[in-house]
């Protein structure tokens, strides 16, 4: 991927979306920077990398999901083994390419075949019963409370990635926009709080393009 995202635009829809402010997040984990080869060393459960890998994988299953949306190919299933399925093929098309970007690696992998996409994944996340209601609360709620929204923020500037990655693979959004991305999901999840996080994102996507 070469195309470098510029200026964040978006259109007003129903829903009344926009852009919105930044949210506080857990760290701004960029897969344009991230080698494959540090994911997959990451992958052991004494690695030193372990956490930054565990984010890749919350962010890889975020982009298959926004991909296949926007391929109108999603496939949301109850197997618990799909993402494993899905990173397994991650890890081996990154030990081909041990250099090649997590993201080049991932858009490669989408755009393959369709691939299964649980609907709870590993960390017990699900954007399906997570609403925006408990997104906006846990955005000022506990630690855990924040740290789980941070997580869906992750998944979600991931799910965007991929979406637009289907009308332009060469596209890519720098993580210097993912406040932007996040803040129009956290400033409308407030405003509709019985929307799923899933529904949500969904239709923040198809408004983010290069200006």
């Amino acid at each position: 991927m070469a195309k470098m995202f510029g200026t964040l635009g978006a259109v007003a829809i129903a829903l009344g979306l926009g852009l919105g402010a930044a949210q506080a997040q857990t760290g701004d984990f960029n897969p344009a920077n991230m080698r494959c080869l540090d994911f997959v060393n990451g992958q052991g459960a004494s690695a030193t990398s372990k956490s930054r890998a565990d984010v890749a994988r919350l962010w890889i299953m975020g982009y298959l999901t926004g991909n296949y949306t926007g391929r109108e190919k999603l496939e949301l299933v109850d197997d618990t083994d799909a993402e494993q399925k899905a990173i397994r093929a991650i890890l081996s098309k990154c030990r081909e390419n041990p250099e090649v970007t997590l993201l080049t690696v991932s858009e490669f992998v989408a755009s393959d075949r369709g691939r299964d996409i649980p609907n709870t994944l590993s960390n017990e996340f699900n954007p399906n019963t997570y609403m925006c209601g408990d997104y906006a609360d846990g955005l000022q709620g506990s630690a855990s409370d924040v740290l789980k929204a941070d997580l869906a923020d992750v998944w979600a500037f991931a799910f965007v990635q991929g979406f637009v990655n289907t009308e332009d693979p060469d596209l890519m959004i720098p993580v210097e926009n993912k406040s932007a991305i996040t803040g129009a999901i956290a400033s409308n999840c407030a405003k509709n709080r019985e929307m799923s996080y899933f529904s949500l994102t969904a239709a923040v996507a198809p408004m983010v393009s290069p200006q």
